[in-house]
């Protein structure tokens, strides 16, 4: 850990006896101890009009782990200097870390209206607008920054994710792609490549990253659930089942895992051990349109077509233009209007 002796913090003391000191010569986010806060605070005594001494007062206290008092520090630095935008920047830094979104944003937007325009802020303005679900603005954000250090893997990701969030999978495949060459353990790009891939039905390539990360973490939960999803997809139920019964063992709110678990069930005709796990994905989850509709399937192979109905209309008020449950529901009603004609023909003879 970096220390500053005494002696030599005295003359960061005369050069931050004024605000015309160079913000460019300010150490950045570095490892910072107890003695670097005790020899600041000495500066802040002797200095309470010097915006600097408190900005750099927050960059300690931020790498010591007191974001709280970091953020009282630098709000003290913007009160008393307002046009520094590197300032607004480590507002903004700090208000994400004390989970005080809409005031990080102003304290960004502030920041880039001084002109500032740096990696970092780029960065955490890509986060902010994907978080605000303003997708375009976070692209053009993260473009910025890309255009600043190309290599940066996490970037590339933030990249792939935007553009998942935008609805354009195959560019988000891309910059995913390039994530994972810059850095092989990225994890995160591997589950985001898997899903693409087996949204796309694309299993082969989606069991390559996962099955490459699950020899890494044998125990991944996620990875182990996509995998049971591309088994499941390609005539390996047996297989698929018994991998999400481990995920659902080693966590018990997995409930896309007990609603996949409900569909692989029934495919297999076990119609008590589907409604079962349909119901269990239910309760984590209420709006599960999986495990809903294998509820109404169980109910109609069991001739209980009312519930069956209610079922799929209860699909139907989510998303009334999910196929599926559009086809069976249709042929349902052709199904009870003829055995109610049926019902009505045998009375009458």
């Amino acid at each position: 850990m970096k220390n500053f002796s005494l002696g030599l913090f005295t003359l960061f003391l005369l050069l931050t006896a004024c605000d015309s000191y160079h913000l460019d010569r300010m150490p950045v986010l570095e490892d910072y101890g107890n003695a670097d806060l005790k020899a600041i605070n000495i500066a802040t005594q002797k200095y309470p009009r010097t915006s600097t001494n408190f900005y750099k007062k927050g960059l300690i206290l931020w790498n010591l782990g007191h974001r709280k008092e970091a953020l009282q520090s630098i709000s003290r630095a913007v009160k008393m200097n307002e046009g520094v935008g590197e300032y607004h920047l480590f507002l903004a830094q700090t208000y994400v870390e004390n989970d005080s979104m809409v005031a990080a944003f102003d304290a960004a937007k502030k920041a880039e209206s001084l002109g500032l325009d740096t990696l970092a802020l780029n960065v955490l303005l890509a986060d902010l607008y994907l978080q605000d679900k303003k997708a375009e603005n976070a692209l053009t954000n993260i473009d910025n920054a890309l255009t600043k250090d190309d290599a940066n893997a996490e970037n590339h990701l933030r990249r792939g994710k935007i553009l998942l969030a935008m609805a354009k999978p195959s560019d988000a495949e891309q910059s995913l792609l390039k994530s994972l060459s810059l850095d092989k353990e990225n994890t995160e790009a591997s589950k985001a490549l898997a899903d693409i891939y087996l949204h796309r039905n694309d299993f082969e390539n989606a069991l390559v990253y996962i099955n490459q990360n699950l020899s890494k973490t044998p125990k991944d939960n996620d990875f182990l659930y996509k995998k049971a999803v591309a088994l499941s997809n390609t005539g390996q139920a047996t297989e698929a089942i018994g991998l999400f019964r481990q995920v659902v063992v080693q966590n018990d709110s997995y409930a896309s895992a007990f609603s996949q678990l409900g569909t692989v069930y029934y495919q297999k005709r076990r119609l008590d051990s589907a409604r079962y796990f349909a119901n269990r994905a239910l309760k984590l989850e209420g709006k599960d349109i999986d495990a809903m509709l294998t509820l109404a399937r169980v109910a109609d192979r069991k001739k209980g077509y009312w519930v069956a109905l209610k079922h799929y209309e209860d699909i139907l008020a989510i998303d009334s233009t999910h196929v599926p449950t559009v086809e069976e529901h249709k042929k349902l009603k052709g199904k009870i209007a003829w055995l109610n004609f049926l019902s009505k023909n045998k009375a009458a003879e």
